[in-house]
């Protein structure tokens, strides 16, 4: 008998009913999946390491992954370092190879860049680092933000300056001035010890930023943490409730390396960029009065070395989103496993 009504069963109720068992079973069997493979990574975890390098995680909460960026997803950063090196060692060597004989267009070319180095000297390193600063930060690549854009700048200048100041020590010659250049006469030879002092600090640099960076994953929230030489340090955590759309974001890089990104975006902004046109170096977007004389070329150069093109994006900063970790596509279906434990399974 059927409970309603007192009305007999019939076929098609039965069939319903085990519809329903069906529907019942298929989610237990479901949540005991979910459950399993949140089990997976928090057996891997210390949890009281877990507590200790990130205080702001309640009681409540049960740290289940922790993570950081990986070494490879560093590896644009190494690049750049590398190409930089490579510019100090082309000028290095321009001025100690001799001119190649003979035709073919390797020789030909050989010899332009060889003439160019030479005709042109510090001010030709000058245009040739301005210019690969320029098509780094205009790219907008991850190595396009302001740190990596004043080192750039500061390996440029460093030779200019060095420059400048035999000049000062020869003019104040002719005018008894008693000035003299606290460093060693300037000649090529500087630019290999000068790249190779570059490039040990970049990469020195970029170890310290990976390892600044620190994720950890609990059954309530997301977390994320940075400190980098005491400059830059916060934490904000990242309740399930509030987010609004999640991404893994795996480069072509990073799918061979291993690492990816993870973009979690929420309702008040937190996951986006907002790439603009204007100054990105500490430099104010609007100039009230502007400058002249001297300072008017130098806002001139400044401004265009900066400037970006205007886009919204998910944040690749690592201080905005779970940047270059190991298996993401695991701990993606780690988060959502959690958001659908905590706010329960998305409506299509």
């Amino acid at each position: 008998m059927n409970g309603f009504m007192g009305m007999p069963s019939t076929p098609g109720d039965s069939y319903i009913d085990e519809l329903e068992w069906q529907s019942l079973r298929n989610n237990h069997r479901s949540k005991q999946c979910m459950s399993e493979f949140v089990e997976q990574f928090k057996s891997n975890i210390d949890s009281d390491s877990a507590r200790s390098d990130f205080p702001e995680i309640t009681d409540s909460e049960t740290p289940i992954w922790r993570g950081g960026p990986a070494t490879s997803s560093m590896a644009d950063k190494y690049i750049l370092s590398v190409m930089v090196l490579l510019v100090h060692i082309a000028f290095f060597l321009g001025e100690l190879l001799d001119t190649p004989e003979g035709e073919g267009q390797a020789n030909f070319v050989l010899s332009m860049v060889i003439w160019l180095i030479d005709k042109t000297g510090v001010m030709g390193f000058v245009i040739c680092m301005l210019i690969l600063t320029k098509i780094n930060h205009y790219a907008n690549f991850s190595t396009s933000g302001k740190w990596t854009t004043s080192w750039l700048l500061i390996c440029c200048i460093i030779p200019l300056l060095w420059k400048l100041m035999d000049v000062m020590e020869w003019i104040g010659g002719f005018f008894d001035s008693g000035f003299s250049s606290p460093l060693p006469a300037w000649n090529y030879s500087w630019f290999a010890p000068l790249g190779l002092l570059s490039f040990l600090v970049m990469v020195s640099l970029t170890v310290l930023y990976q390892r600044s960076f620190q994720y950890a994953i609990t059954d309530k929230r997301i977390h994320i943490r940075q400190s980098f030489l005491y400059f830059e340090t916060s934490a904000h955590g990242i309740s399930y409730h509030k987010v609004e759309n999640l991404k893994a974001d795996p480069t072509i890089l990073g799918r061979i390396l291993g690492f990816g990104n993870i973009h979690v975006v929420t309702g008040s902004g937190v996951g986006l960029q907002v790439e603009s046109l204007g100054t990105s170096a500490g430099v104010a977007p609007e100039i009230i009065q502007p400058p002249g004389g001297k300072m008017r070329i130098f806002s001139f150069l400044l401004g265009w070395i900066t400037l970006q093109r205007d886009r919204t994006v998910e944040a690749s900063d690592p201080a905005d989103c779970l940047y270059g970790i190991r298996r993401p596509m695991d701990v993606y279906r780690l988060i959502n496993e959690l958001m659908d434990a905590n706010v329960g399974p998305a409506v299509e």
